[in-house]
């Protein structure tokens, strides 16, 4: 068991943290005052979490972030607001050269699809491919089989993709 401060948490998971909640909330601004929220309670709780596995940890990150946003849209304390999708934060540039090249209506068609997905397809989505975590994790933050998480990925590609190429967006 590794051991843990604060700022080792949050270099750790703040990036999950944060692509959870904008996956919920589709909002940058909304998103990054949820990450705060989370490690305010993180700050509080370093205790209990600094004897946690990392699953455990993990697990316990992305259910207060998602909890946060949920009771938020609950009490009605947000307002979602169509912005321009955040730059992607791309952790080998080389990997992805496409994504360089993407300009500012693209994006805007990419966030616009993705926020006509579904909530489990969008959370899916946003945590595999911004917050860079695999199926098995997403698996175990969701509660739901690698097998569940691998059909929502297809299915949410399949309608990203039908969103994009079928002219919706351009009409």
């Amino acid at each position: 068991m590794p051991a843990r401060d604060f700022e080792s948490i949050y270099a750790d998971y703040s990036r999950m943290v944060y692509w959870a909640a904008y996956g919920v909330l589709k909002n940058e601004n909304d998103a990054m005052d949820v990450s705060q929220n989370v490690f305010l309670r993180v700050m509080k709780h370093m205790k209990k979490l600094e004897t946690m596995e990392d699953a455990q940890l993990k697990s316990w990150l992305y259910r207060v972030a998602v909890n946060l946003c949920l009771d938020g849209k609950r009490k009605g304390k947000h307002e979602v607001l169509a912005e321009e999708l955040p730059e992607m934060p791309i952790s080998d540039p080389g990997a992805l050269p496409e994504a360089a090249a993407l300009d500012a209506e693209t994006r805007a068609e990419i966030r616009h699809a993705l926020e006509q997905l579904p909530d489990i397809y969008r959370e899916t989505v946003t945590l595999h491919f911004f917050s860079e975590l695999r199926y098995e994790e997403i698996a175990q933050l969701m509660g739901v089989s690698e097998g569940t998480v691998k059909s929502r990925m297809s299915r949410a590609k399949e309608r990203l993709c039908a969103l994009l190429k079928g002219g919706v967006l351009h009409g």
